[in-house]
């Protein structure tokens, strides 16, 4: 079996984030992947080249753009160029993009729609042709020789999504949180959706999106990961029918509070109204030895890489990256040792 790859979710902050992405390298992780929504954070793309200046092995990329305020064939061109000038480094996650969306009045394409933007950009890394309302649209410089097309890998939460990932994209990031039983049943969705569509379901590499904080005080770790948690519990949204009555009404008060404008931040209504029982099941968050153990027996479910959330995007960032280091120094040795 290959090795877990790990990879850390951080923020397009392009002030700082060549040294970040240099000392994420020397911590060990495989990939850094930034956030992607233009209203709440300045643009991802030049944090991308700038991460890329200071780093020599670091896989780099989104988690998660989208494909409306950033049509299919721009995204293809923009990461098919980072692949390029990184030697084969580029990332490309992508997800239906709400938040970014309806913060411009759009709602979020339907999963039918989602997988045919999916498909459109998957053509034209390829170079082949797409059929835009009867126009056909190619990338001419594309394929690169030499170049590997970019891996697209859909982060998606609901039944639907996790299908159309499993039969369009190359790799899928399930985002259900760090429930062992909902892990299971994501990675058996998309399992199944793949051998339903004649293709080999082993093949498919599958990871989870997990929020993870390391440490001994648990009000703390609380505060730290409260915004992210929110996030990704109000993402289940769509897929409450499979999870418990308590955790299904948590998640149905979240979105019923969420705003937008405070999207991933810790003292959102949304975040705030997360009991610490749902964050301590919800989240990885503990001392090192019951992170690893957690994460271990995820990964033992199937998984072929882990994109490791730390503190939500309001927290200190000095206090952010020293949690992120030590999930790099206390819980990854431990994880790649066999």
């Amino acid at each position: 079996m290959p090795a877990t790859e790990f990879y850390l979710r951080s923020y397009p902050l392009p002030d700082d984030v060549r040294a970040h992405a240099a000392a994420a390298e020397d911590d060990g992780w495989d990939g850094l992947l930034l956030t992607d929504t233009q209203n709440l954070s300045m643009d991802v793309v030049g944090s991308l080249y700038l991460a890329a200046s200071g780093t020599s092995r670091l896989r780099l990329g989104t988690a998660v753009t989208n494909l409306v305020t950033r049509h299919p064939a721009v995204v293809a061109s923009t990461f098919a160029t980072l692949h390029h000038v990184t030697g084969g480094r580029a990332h490309l996650g992508v997800g239906r993009g709400d938040t970014a969306l309806e913060l411009i009045g759009l709602r979020p394409p339907s999963a039918h729609e989602f997988e045919q933007q999916v498909g459109r950009l998957q053509t034209y890394l390829r170079g082949g042709a797409v059929d835009v309302d009867g126009f056909d649209s190619r990338i001419t410089w594309l394929p690169v020789a030499g170049d590997e097309k970019v891996p697209v890998d859909v982060f998606g939460s609901g039944p639907h999504v996790i299908a159309a990932a499993a039969r369009r994209a190359d790799r899928v990031t399930v985002t259900v949180g760090a429930e062992p039983d909902r892990v299971q049943w994501a990675v058996r969705t998309a399992r199944e959706a793949r051998a339903a569509a004649g293709l080999d379901p082993q093949a498919l590499d599958i990871g989870a999106f997990v929020v993870v904080g390391v440490g001994t005080d648990h009000d703390a770790l609380d505060e730290l990961v409260r915004g992210n948690a929110s996030i990704s519990a109000h993402f289940q949204r769509g897929s409450r029918s499979s999870l418990s009555t308590a955790d299904a009404a948590v998640v149905a008060d979240v979105s019923a509070h969420y705003d937008d404008y405070h999207h991933g931040l810790e003292h959102a209504t949304q975040a705030e109204t997360l009991s610490g029982d749902f964050l301590r099941r919800f989240c990885v968050i503990g001392g090192p030895e019951e992170c690893v153990e957690r994460l271990r027996r995820l990964i033992g479910l199937g998984l072929s890489h882990v994109t490791v959330v730390g503190g939500s995007r309001d927290i200190d960032s000095a206090v952010r990256e020293r949690s992120d280091r030590l999930v790099a120094e206390e819980v990854l040795p431990a994880l790649r040792s066999p």
